[in-house]
């Protein structure tokens, strides 16, 4: 369990991600514990999360069974939360960042956080026809652009890597979300 100590400190930390502050590293337990302890971030999202896939059933036309439905959503959080790290433990071994992958870890677990905060509310918002026309598309594409930029920044500082190497990371990241999606829907449309 996370203490409300670490879970602060780690607030605080992914805040000074969010403003671009490399310092904001510092406040992250780099540990196998520290890193554990960051999948609670999957916690505290889930809520809006839920709300969203809840909204985006009532209120668009997806010809899946609800409980078909809920379950791949499910699942696909769980898989998003899961698989980067995954594949972030052998490309780090792989290109010799292993030192630096614990502080890695973390802070992405943690600058989600953030990201979700504006983004989960963007998409409630578009889903629910609040947003729309030019509107959503401009508070898409900030998102979009702020989540990638805060990406590309995190992988970059916390592993010490070239901006090169950052946006390999974050194109990793991309890609693999992308399948995640994909296998869901060809869950939700197979019968």
């Amino acid at each position: 369990m996370i203490s409300p100590r670490e879970a602060t400190l780690s607030l605080m930390g992914a805040l000074r991600l969010a403003r671009f502050d490399e310092k904001g590293a510092l406040f992250f337990t780099a540990t196998v514990q520290g890193f554990w302890n960051s999948f609670w971030v999957a916690a505290l999202i889930a809520p809006l999360y839920f709300l969203e896939f809840v909204l985006r059933w009532n209120l668009e036309d997806i010809p899946t069974a609800g409980m078909r439905y809920f379950s791949v959503e499910i699942i696909m959080y769980v898989m998003g939360w899961v698989a980067f790290p995954l594949a972030m433990v052998y490309l780090c071994r792989a290109m010799g960042w292993s030192k630096r992958f614990l502080v890695f870890g973390v802070a992405n677990n943690w600058a989600d956080l953030i990201v979700s905060v504006f983004a989960i509310p963007v998409q409630i918002a578009v889903t629910a026809d609040i947003l729309t026309g030019s509107a959503m598309s401009f508070m898409l594409a900030l998102v979009i652009v702020y989540s990638l930029g805060l990406s590309w920044f995190v992988a970059r500082h916390t592993l010490n890597i070239s901006g090169f190497a950052a946006t390999g990371v974050v194109a990793l990241s991309v890609l693999i979300n992308f399948f995640i999606r994909y296998w869901g829907a060809v869950l939700l449309v197979s019968a």
